[in-house]
Order: C-alpha cells, then structure tokens, then sequence
C-alpha cells in the first residue's frame, strides 16, 4: 500500500498543468493608437502567471515595444484582464505584429497565433476650409474641409454644438451644405467639426462665422443730384455704405461707375481712400473731366457686404457747363450767368 501511494504522488509530480489563453482585443487588421489594451481571457491558470506582449515593426524588426505583467488567477483558475500597449508619438507608423506569451510555472499553454496591426499614432489634421473663421453668410452654406488622414473612421459636422441633416461621413473631404436660414436671429454662430481615426485618435477645429441676412443701405453724399461741374474740373464722389454688423462692409464690395444717359460705361471711378466707423464705411474717389465728358452723365454705385447681401442701386446725374470763349463772352454779356458760371 505505501509503495502504491509513493507510485501515485510521483505521477501526479511529473503531469503538467494545462492552460489556455484567449486575446479577444484587438483582432487582425485592427488600429492601434497612442493608447491600447491587449484584453485576453486565461482558463487552467494555477498560480500567478505573467503575460508578456510585444508588437513589432514589420519594415523594421529592430523596432519593437515590449509590455510584461503579472496576473493571479481567481478561485476558477480563471484571468480576464488586459495588458496596456502604449506607443509615443514619435513611434514609426505602420504594419506592426503582435506576438502575446504566457509563462507560469509547472504549466503550460497555447500559442497565440501572431496578430497583424496598423499603428497609428498622429491625430488627423485640417487641410484648406471653407468657410474661412471670420467670415459673413447666408443661405446655403456649403462646409468644405480637406482631412489630412489616410485613415478616417468618422467626421461629424454641428453647429453651435447641434447636428444638422447629414452631418457625418468617413472620407477624407468633409462636404456638407448648412442651411443658415434656420438660425432664428442674425449673428454670431460656430461651426464644430469633429474627426477620429480608424485608431482612435480625434481632431477637433471650430469656425466662427456671423449670419448676415440684412442687405447694406449705400448713400451718395457727393455730388449731389443734378450737380453741374465745368470741363478739366476734378468732382469728388464720396458714398456712405452701412451694414448690420461692424465689419460686413469691404471696399472690394464697392463700385462706383460713370455711365452715359442711356447706360452705357464710361468707365470706373478712381478709389483715393476708405474710412471706416462702426458698421459704416465711407467711400472717396476722383472724377477728372475733360472736353470729351458728354454733357450729362450718371454716377451709379453698386455695394454688396461680404455675406452677399446687395444694396439698392444709387445714383446721381450730372451736368457739364460748357462756357463760351472770351469773345463770345464779351459780345453776349448775359451768357455766364445763363450757364451758372
């Protein structure tokens, strides 16, 4: 009987521990960004194991990271847990490997077949966009932004911290049209746009625009209507243009133009300065006439604010005042004077 149980006892020393070890995260093909987690079941575990996970370049052996820990099984001989796999930022991107080890003494394990992965570490960028931060709209508002990321999982477009009607997407173009006119009061307005990659890492920019739905009002302070001017004489032309908001207004949105009776271009008024106050600008410029001027022409002024909101049109006639030679002068005393000179 005692040479029995010593019998049994060696047997039961020589008999190795069976255990096992399933990786449920990540799965082949998966992203991996700057911060990750190997998560792993372990069945059969006896006494404390450890896991050791290491992910290596596939262009580049020698680049590797390497992560070990130490688990205690519960009463079932079970580990449900996780492995942190880190990478900095400045670590090559790529195709990289994974290889998950488990060691625990008196047992043995599985191989967990190796895992193909894609690091990705930097955060995607904003290219060129539109509209552009600072900018005045109205109407249909088409957000077009380039996404430098090759690898999007999803963009999302709101504004003032709301969705709007396809808002999202997973390309490298956010495209999406914004109908301004549902904003209740004109003003100030964001626009969010947020982006992550297959990898987990997010972007995120704002734009701020102001909602601008008032046309501009344009004023001819000078000359006045029916104004008469002598040829080779210089006439100032100066005109007030004022919007709902400080700003709205630019001198490129400006155009003054001499035309004949009947519309014909004469040509563009000469610009000499701009001055701004508030949400008004005012516009200066410089007619030269010659002997060429017809004898009445108009002074026409167009003006859109930078939303695209267009002014009424305004404009002044003028009139030339041909005078006589001196000799005709002296034989016709009262000519001058007929001709306001």
């Amino acid at each position: 009987m005692k040479s029995f149980a010593i019998a049994v006892f060696g047997l039961l020393a020589t008999v190795a521990w069976a255990g096992n070890i399933t990786v449920t995260s990540p799965n082949a093909g998966d992203f991996l960004g700057t911060s990750n987690s190997v998560k792993f079941l372990i069945t059969g575990a006896v006494v404390e194991v450890t896991v050791i996970v290491t992910a290596t370049l596939d262009s580049n052996p020698g680049v590797n990271v390497t992560v070990q820990r130490n688990f205690t099984p519960n009463s079932e001989g079970k580990i449900d847990n996780n492995v942190p796999l880190n990478f900095s930022p400045s670590t090559p991107e790529g195709a990289y490997t994974l290889t998950v080890e488990v060691t625990e003494p008196g047992n043995t394990y599985n191989v967990v077949p190796p895992i193909p992965v894609i690091v990705d570490v930097k955060a995607p960028k904003f290219g060129n966009s539109n509209p552009l931060a600072g900018s005045y709209v109205r109407g249909n508002v088409p957000i077009v932004i380039d996404l430098v990321e090759p690898n999007v999982e999803e963009w999302r477009v709101q504004i003032n911290g709301g969705d709007i009607p396809n808002n999202s997407g997973s390309t490298n173009l956010v495209n999406v049209n914004w109908d301004s006119s549902t904003v209740v009061t004109d003003g100030p307005q964001t626009i969010s746009v947020s982006v992550e990659d297959k990898a987990g890492n997010t972007s995120n920019k704002e734009i701020a625009v102001t909602v601008d739905r008032i046309n501009p009002s344009s004023t001819i302070l000078a000359p006045t209507f029916g104004s008469a001017i002598r040829p080779g004489s210089t006439l100032a032309v100066v005109v007030e243009i004022s919007d709902q908001f400080q700003g709205s207004i630019h001198w490129t949105g400006v155009r003054v133009r001499m035309l004949t009776m009947s519309d014909a271009l004469i040509g563009l008024v000469p610009r000499r300065s701009i001055n701004s106050s508030g949400d008004t600008i005012t516009w200066t410029g410089r007619i030269k006439t010659t002997g060429n001027t017809p004898d009445q022409f108009k002074i026409v002024i167009d003006a859109i604010d930078r939303a695209g909101n267009v002014a009424v049109v305004q404009e002044v006639v003028v009139s030339m005042t041909r005078g006589r030679t001196r000799g005709e002068d002296r034989n016709s005393g009262d000519t001058r004077n007929r001709n306001g000179n």
